[in-house]
């Protein structure tokens, strides 16, 4: 190590071609590598998909979803299964263990389901598919006072035109339901002709039918023969022919059905300030750059030519949050790094904090050239990395440059031979610091989930800077701070401001540091104490809810939204009106913001009825009956925070008692209960009963709202059975419900294309004699004689009710009940406590077969921190071990570890302060403050161990030790604070998610400081202590040396105390042997006695 740091400082040119070719490679990759807004996170994750339509809840659990759970249960490389059967679906998802490749499970279930023959006949396959993220860039509007249809072509029209562009790949049309084609039969008319649905159908799919007739062979090429041919539109349906009389009279299929070209019966509509609206949600697909997609998509609304009245608006755009994000990371990254070299050339001088400030763009430009080498893009992640390492990348710069000028004060040397041994001095501790932070960093490389995959990047990003800080700090820098001109100009006024600077430093020192320090040597057990106290306080923060835990922050963007979810089976009118209700409850709140001169005001109201759920391309089954009405607001939000809105909204409108679930937020990202309890039961009533007491205890607690059952909707279902003039008549429940079926369901006839999706030909009766019971009990039901009669005559119906939905975890029957928790009145730790104690233990002692287990956002955190916490101790280890190699001994090492925990708490304690609660960023801030603590306190003790080796006693040596290292220790501090504190006070939203990392950073250096500069000298007198104390109580008991000289006397009461350590006889004289023994035995037996 120490030959090349010579090596590149009497070669400048090397080094500074070393560093031109960082900062060009850096500069070329940065156009060519990915933007996105965040990373492509793996979900690791498989659904399972089986549709048997209009099928009960009951039926689909026992006849479908328990068969495929038992088909794939134990498949390898499966973990977590959770299933949910629901009327005409059953869907399962199977979470796959991390190092398990997701396509080969897959394909393993895929191979077992193929053979699973237990399914209902009527079912459709089961349809298998990976479940991916899908990252929408931009969502438009496309809204005006024009019918579902036109607004239908319309759309697809847009969406052509979007897809024609290079840069965008993938858009989807939202807010409308699939195209149909109806052909509906009234009651009455079945009677009148005497026909029969599936007879009609029969014959119409004759007409229809194509069949291949194969090849005419002709002079002039081969011409392909088909019979048949499918019907264009309507009007070619309408002449199809269904019967044909004994006179020749036709009868045509228009005769007899109503034809409906549109759309299917799913309640999807969405409108715009009271105008019909659709959405077109464009993603960016693979490695696609999210600005290119948004530059595309912003191109085409310059130049789109749309009808009169019509308007096409952006609604969001995630390319704009990323492109605020990146404008926010990096000024305030240029912020930092200004503030940087100001603190820098303040104690150094103004040349030398310029040099040491200019490995920051090397090592960040570096590692710009080594993100599309590792697979990684800039992202909102990645960037933030970025201004996590700033102030942390100097660190060792610093410490170089800070040795490199202390040889130059002294004088004596040329430049280049101060520079080599400045560097060469420090070069060992540099070097196990450097390692010391990898390490520290290593574990956020393999935490769990979605979200540990989403954070990945951050110790990429971290560990290549580091490594390039490492090369920049010891190859580069000492070339440049090779110079032996004097300066002059600015520089030399620098010189002059730094020396005085220096010295007003060093008198400080010399009158205020130096008795501080000695004073607190002397008050060390209490300065110990108070440490240990401040350590044992935070704890109890955390430990108490005072100081919460959360995965992740509410991050509030210029949306308010409210969402309702109701049971399945809903009527269209009873969403219709709720969505009217919302919308209005919102405009009445707008009117009274502007009656109150609030400065927060309401822009547009878009309000959608059936929504997806598009974060993944996971089937969202209760998408019909979900309703959402989200408020665009513009003005000053910091007069009135949105969250303060939604909360305004949520009091204007009500409670929404037929609701299964009801949010209001204002969160940028999808919003996830506080509280997610899983409760179990196989008996399905008991289990209702368990989920209504735990939600029924939850509603009763002060700051928990928006408590949901999924066990609390109720579905009617309509039990038919074949009565004895049935069956006596021929007639087969088998045959019934197949005729019912078709009659409410539908029979499809036929299947075309129509604007890139399929369009379906459904024969069905009419809806005006299918909405009542008593339509129903008056169905015509054809007998195997050919006789038609009404479905009253041959079954019996009978009404009750079920659940909605029924859900499967791991096997066994769950219901879940979920909760929003306020954190400024409560803590989800504190609710939960509270729910253990009084309602889930007592639960499970009263039934033995009931149990619950915590899940959704408290288990994801939990699991995370079990992860983290394991990782974090491998790493530990691994840092002490090379701490153990630096110092070659246990002591000096365990003092560094020990002082590990204490950087902890000036991060808790600045977001106690600053009323921030813990999240994820807020460790990751943790874990680099952990790597200060153990760098400074590393260089630390080598310097205290430098001059003990010259001699100096202990208290002189941690004296002059802390002495001499409080300027870079200080700077180290300053800078690292320095390089995150805009963004700690940054006030922009899109900041708002990373102020937590910073407030860790920022109060975790503060603090390591004083850990650094009064613990760890506490702890090395104290360890000293220890030490002599342990060293006079083994004199005390220690025997004088054994001679043959010895009297008796002496003999024997070396054999009394060296019965504590188990030494041998050292007497070879018989007399003097056995004084020994005697004495050995003598003190045996009384301590047997003491025992």
């Amino acid at each position: 190590m120490n030959r090349s740091i010579a090596w590149f400082a009497r070669n400048g040119a090397v080094a500074n071609l070393l560093m031109i070719t960082l900062l060009l490679a850096g500069l070329m990759a940065i156009p060519h590598t990915r933007q996105e807004t965040l990373p492509n996170v793996p979900l690791d994750r498989i659904g399972i998909y089986v549709a048997w339509p209009q099928a009960t809840p009951e039926s689909v659990e026992a006849m479908v979803c328990t068969p495929v759970e038992t088909a794939i249960d134990d498949v390898e490389g499966g973990t977590e299964l959770i299933s949910e059967a629901r009327e005409g679906l059953c869907s399962v998802q199977l979470d796959v263990l991390k190092g398990h490749d997701t396509r080969t499970v897959l394909e393993q279930i895929r191979t077992r389901l193929e053979g699973l023959d237990s399914l209902p006949g009527d079912a459709e396959r089961p349809r298998v598919q990976e479940l991916i993220v899908r990252n929408r860039v931009v969502r438009l509007l496309l809204s005006g006072s024009l019918s579902r249809q036109d607004i239908y072509q319309l759309a697809h029209q847009v969406r052509r035109q979007l897809l024609n562009h290079d840069a965008v790949s993938s858009v989807d049309i939202e807010n409308l339901p699939e195209r149909e084609m109806a052909l509906t039969v009234a009651r009455d008319d079945l009677y009148r002709y005497q026909l029969t649905l599936e007879g009609m159908a029969a014959a119409a799919r004759e007409s229809v039918e194509r069949i291949a007739g194969g090849l005419l062979r002709s002079d002039r090429g081969d011409w392909l023969l088909q019979t048949g041919q499918q019907p264009g539109d309507a009007a070619a349906y309408e002449q199809l022919v269904i019967r044909q009389s004994e006179q020749g009279d036709l009868l045509r299929l228009g005769d007899v059905a109503q034809i409906e070209d549109g759309f299917s019966r799913d309640s999807q509509a969405a409108w715009l300030d009271g105008k019909p609206a659709v959405a077109l949600d464009v993603y960016r697909v693979g490695d696609q750059n999210v600005l290119d997609v948004a530059g595309a998509v912003s191109g085409y609304l310059q130049e789109a030519e749309l009808p009169r009245g019509v308007a096409l608006r952006v609604w969001s755009d995630d390319a704009a949050q990323f492109r605020e994000r990146s404008h926010l990371l990096w000024r305030n990254a240029l912020q930092g790094l200004v503030l940087l070299t100001l603190m820098l050339g303040v104690f150094l001088t103004l040349r030398l904090a310029g040099w040491v400030a200019l490995g920051i763009p090397v090592c960040m430009l570096g590692a710009c050239a080594l993100l599309p080498v590792l697979g990684e893009s800039f992202n909102t992640i990645s960037l933030f990395a970025f201004i996590l390492v700033l102030g942390i990348v100097v660190d060792d710069a610093v410490i170089v440059g800070e040795s490199i000028d202390h040889q130059r004060r002294q004088g004596g040397m040329s430049g280049q031979e101060a520079a080599i041994a400045g560097a060469q001095r420090v070069s060992r501790p540099i070097l196990f610091a450097v390692l010391t932070t990898l390490f520290a960093f290593a574990p956020l490389l393999f935490l769990p989930g979605p979200e540990g995959a989403l954070m990945r990047v951050i110790p990429i990003v971290s560990m290549a800077i580091l490594v390039l800080s490492l090369v920049e700090s010891l190859w580069i820098l000492p070339s440049h701070l090779s110079y032996d001109r004097p300066a002059r100009g600015i520089w030399r006024q620098s010189e002059q401001l730094s020396t005085r600077i220096n010295a007003g430093l060093d008198r400080w020192l010399e009158y205020r540091a130096r008795p501080l320090l000695r004073r607190s040597l002397r008050w060390r057990y209490v300065l110990v104490v108070v440490f240990v106290g401040l350590f044992i306080f935070c704890c109890a923060l955390v430990n108490s809810g005072w100081l919460t835990m959360v995965l992740f922050s509410r991050v509030e963007g210029d949306r308010v939204m409210a969402e309702v979810v109701f049971p399945q089976g809903t009527g269209e009118a009873r969403l219709l009106r709720e969505v009217q209700a919302l919308e209005g409850s919102a405009r009445k709140l707008s009117a009274q913001l502007q009656a109150d001169d609030q400065p927060v005001t309401v822009d547009a109201v878009f309000a959608e009825q059936g929504v997806r759920q598009k974060t993944s391309n996971a089937r969202d089954p209760g998408a019909r009956f979900r309703v959402r009405v989200t408020l665009a607001i513009g003005g000053d939000t910091s007069a009135m925070p949105p969250r303060e809105l939604a909360s305004l909204w949520r009091k204007q409108h009500g409670s929404i008692a037929d609701a299964l679930s009801v949010k209001f937020h204002a969160s940028l990202m999808q919003v996830k209960p506080d509280i997610h309890v899983n409760l179990f039961h196989p008996d399905l009533a008991t289990l209702q009963r368990l989920s209504e007491q735990t939600a029924l205890a939850l509603s009763r607690m002060e700051g928990v709202h928006e408590v949901a059952n999924n066990l609390y909707a109720r579905r009617t279902i309509v039990d038919i059975g074949l009565r004895e003039e049935g069956k006596l008549a021929g007639l087969r429940a088998e045959q019934l419900g197949l005729q019912i079926r078709n009659a409410f369901h539908g029979i499809e006839l036929d299947r075309w294309f129509e604007q890139d999706q399929e369009v379906p030909v459904m024969l069905r009766l009419a809806s005006g004699d299918s909405r009542r019971i008593s339509d129903l009990e008056r169905l015509p039901v054809q007998l195997p004689d050919g006789e038609i009669t009404v479905l009253a005559a041959v079954a019996d119906l009978n009404r009750r009710q079920v659940p909605a939905m029924i859900s499967h975890y791991d096997g066994r029957r769950s219901a879940t009940v979920s909760a929003f928790v306020d954190e400024h009145m409560t803590s989800p730790a504190q609710v939960m406590t509270v729910l253990r104690e009084q309602v889930l233990a007592p639960m499970q002692t009263a039934d033995e077969q009931a149990g619950w287990t915590v899940a959704g956002k408290q288990a994801a955190i939990q699991d995370f921190l079990d992860h983290l916490s394991i990782s974090y101790l491998i790493a530990l280890a691994a840092i002490f071990f090379l701490l153990t190699v630096l110092f070659g001994g246990y002591g000096q090492p365990l003092l560094v570890m020990a002082a590990i925990p204490f950087g902890m708490v000036g991060a808790f304690m600045g977001h106690f302060l600053l009323g921030y609660s813990l999240t994820l960023w807020s460790l990751v801030g943790v874990i680099a403050v952990s790597g200060v603590v153990v760098n400074d306190n590393l260089v630390l003790i080598d310097a205290i161990n430098s001059f003990r080796a010259h001699g100096m006693r202990l208290r002189d040596a941690v004296i002059e030790g802390v002495s001499g290292r409080l300027r870079p220790v200080m700077l180290t501090s300053i800078t690292t604070f320095a390089g995150v504190a805009p963004l700690m006070l940054e006030t922009s939203v899109q900041a708002r998610f990373l102020i937590p990392m910073a407030v860790s950073l920022a109060f975790g250096v503060l603090f390591a400081t004083l850990v650094s500069l009064l613990l760890v000298p506490c702890l090395l007198v104290v360890s000293h202590d220890v030490r002599a104390l342990q060293q006079r109580w083994l004199d005390r008991w220690r025997a004088p040396d054994a001679s043959e000289g010895d009297t008796v006397e002496v003999a024997y009461e070396r054999g009394r105390l060296t019965i504590w350590w188990g030494a041998s006889n050292p007497y070879e004289d018989p007399v003097l042997h056995s004084a020994w023994e005697a004495g050995r035995q003598d003190q045996g037996q009384g301590s047997t006695d003491l025992l």
